[in-house]
């Protein structure tokens, strides 16, 4: 009925705990346990009735990436095994990433998916709250131990995303930036590790104010090809400003799809004070390549920030889009610069792409640029190939 420990070690489910120092008591079927450790700290409660049911209010808990395979043993366990979780997490560190407070609140439905279902999961930081519902659950078909697939329906308020990337392990890809990211996403295996190959779903996103940074590791180098650092050297407008310090953004809008870990996009809008960059096209997720299509559109004009104000509808697509600009506006439309981008994330292969005859604004025309001197244009004499970056 009751229990003390002071261990410098102990092994609790196939986990090691360092520095325990526990006291337990019992009531029938209710375990009653305060706990220090350097890997958890607080109260908890085990009530063994039906499936089990634990409520934990925790100063810290820290699951390091040499305890995910225990945990996700738990979860292959038969649902009579698993409890319920009413759990609370003031400081919340899951495979290295400090993750703020967490609070979860999950059941284990049984049945032939063994279905464990998260109703809530939340997880706050300074920077940022992240909400979801979801599933981790047998595929349908499955026999046995077959695959288990993580789906999840998440929304992501966005308070500086520069620092929330940093938090993630990806500094200097953002500075500023607010908003929302929202949709439903889905892969084979672990709600603890995402495999991209099998990642499908849908995903939203609107945020404002930032700007673009250099990115280099992992998901941050699609970043940097969004960025459009790589742009300057093509553009015959002088938008090097623009892009070549980073892109400061005044809204970063569209609509993804994703398919066997390839993200697809016909909408995606990257808006400035003087041009706004359009994007239709894809990007594999998992060996990091891409297929993009970039247009560039100058803001000559308060009427045409006013059309670029406009959400790009995504049942339409980026090309309805175009052609509303050129009916509507088109000196801007022939002012307009289009590029494909293909390539790897790291060393992107940008290839400008030649406007139509009709768009082609003639010197003297109404609305045309003034030409500029040769010296302020394009240098005297003509620079060696460079590799595309």
């Amino acid at each position: 009925t009751m229990v003390a420990v002071r261990a410098q070690q102990a092994q609790v489910a196939d986990r090691t705990i360092n520095n325990v120092v526990l006291g337990a008591s019992r009531e029938g079927t209710l375990w009653r346990l305060n706990v220090d450790s350097d890997e958890l700290s607080g109260y908890l409660e085990y009530r063994a009735a039906q499936a089990g049911r634990l409520v934990a209010r925790l100063a810290r808990l820290k699951i390091a990436r040499s305890d995910a395979p225990q945990v996700e043993s738990l979860l292959d366990e038969t649902a009579s095994s698993l409890p319920a979780l009413d759990v609370v997490v003031d400081d919340f560190e899951l495979l290295g990433k400090q993750l703020g407070r967490a609070e979860i609140d999950a059941v284990n439905r049984g049945g032939a998916n063994r279905e464990w279902r998260v109703n809530r999961l939340t997880l706050t930081t300074p920077e940022a709250k992240f909400s979801a519902t979801g599933s981790w659950a047998a595929e349908p078909g499955a026999t046995g131990g077959g695959t288990r697939r993580t789906a999840m329906d998440i929304t992501l308020d966005i308070g500086d995303a520069g620092m929330l990337l940093t938090r993630m392990g990806m500094p200097g890809v953002l500075r500023r930036g607010q908003g929302t990211l929202a949709g439903a996403v889905a892969w084979r295996g672990s709600p603890f590790s995402i495999d991209y190959p099998s990642l499908d779903g849908q995903m939203h996103v609107d945020v404002a104010s930032g700007q673009f940074l250099k990115a280099e590791p992992g998901l941050a180098k699609l970043l940097g090809v969004l960025s459009l650092q790589a742009l300057p050297r093509r553009l015959t407008l002088d938008f090097r400003d623009v892009f070549s310090a980073g892109f400061a953004f005044d809204v970063v809008r569209g609509d993804a799809k994703i398919e066997d870990g390839v993200a697809s996009t016909n909408n995606l809008q990257m808006r400035g004070v003087a041009a706004e960059a359009l994007m239709d096209g894809s990007a594999d997720i998992a060996h990091e390549t891409q297929n993009l299509r970039v247009v560039v559109v100058p803001e000559i004009s308060g009427a045409t920030a006013s059309l670029l104000a406009t959400a790009i509808n995504p049942a339409f697509g980026l090309g309805t889009y175009l052609a509303q600009l050129a009916l509507r506006k088109p000196l801007t439309a022939a002012a307009t610069q289009e590029f494909e981008i293909a390539g790897t994330w790291s060393d992107p292969q940008i290839k400008k792409v030649p406007r139509p005859p009709e768009l082609h604004v003639k010197p003297g025309q109404a609305g045309a640029p003034a030409p500029s001197p040769p010296d302020a244009a394009q240098p005297a004499v003509e620079p060696k190939p460079e590799r595309t970056q």
